[in-house]
């Protein structure tokens, strides 16, 4: 768990900071969307009215939640696949975001609730970082931008995908074992990405003058 109740430190005073420390310990105990500023204010020691000069409301708080569980996703991501190279990288990289998504429920259905909660340029930056993991293993291989771009959206997709069903309680034929499963993705699109590689590397040949080859 990544965040325990008592984990503010009161002591600060009223600030922006602190009262994200706040709705991140609602969060956990009560579930995404499920706290008010009333709660906020209780759990701040503080009137409803006074955070109103600190945040805009629910969906403000709920937008920095977001952010910053998605910096600590990133985080996770990014450190998991250091040192590793291709194939490595890609398996650490999966384990690292089942981890996050099971062990942190709330704080990754903010991460979800983010899109949805307006549009302006921090929030893209926020979401370009939290490919950034994905972004780096496509930069280990020698593919287009653009094949990169859509690699990691749909490996992204197909992480959240089987994470999100297995957390509502598919997958459990015990005939066939999840896990099982968990690395036949990986592993296919382990090979997904070195034949894109590949075919890379054998439309740069072709392409190549013939006084250059």
């Amino acid at each position: 768990m990544l965040v325990r109740k008592g984990d503010i430190m009161r002591g600060k005073g009223l600030s922006a900071e602190a009262i994200t420390d706040a709705a991140f310990e609602l969060l956990v105990e009560k579930g995404y969307g499920n706290y008010t500023v009333r709660d906020l204010a209780v759990r701040l020691n503080v009137r409803a009215a006074s955070l109103y000069n600190h945040i805009g409301g629910v969906e403000s708080i709920n937008q920095e939640v977001g952010k910053r569980a998605a910096k600590m996703l990133s985080k996770t991501l990014s450190d998991a696949i250091d040192g590793k190279e291709k194939e490595a990288a890609i398996e650490a990289l999966a384990y690292a975001y089942r981890r996050f998504a099971q062990e942190n429920p709330e704080l990754y259905q903010a991460i979800l609730g983010l899109p949805g909660l307006g549009e302006n340029e921090e929030l893209r930056k926020v979401g370009r970082e939290s490919f950034r993991a994905f972004r780096q293993i496509t930069n280990r291989y020698q593919i287009p931008r653009e094949t990169g771009v859509h690699f990691s959206r749909c490996y992204r997709s197909a992480l959240h995908g089987f994470v999100s069903l297995m957390q509502s309680g598919y997958y459990a034929n015990k005939s066939v074992d999840s896990e099982k499963s968990f690395r036949f993705l990986i592993r296919g699109y382990a090979d997904w990405i070195a034949a894109l590689e590949r075919e890379s590397i054998r439309r740069r040949e072709e392409e190549k003058p013939a006084d250059a080859q």
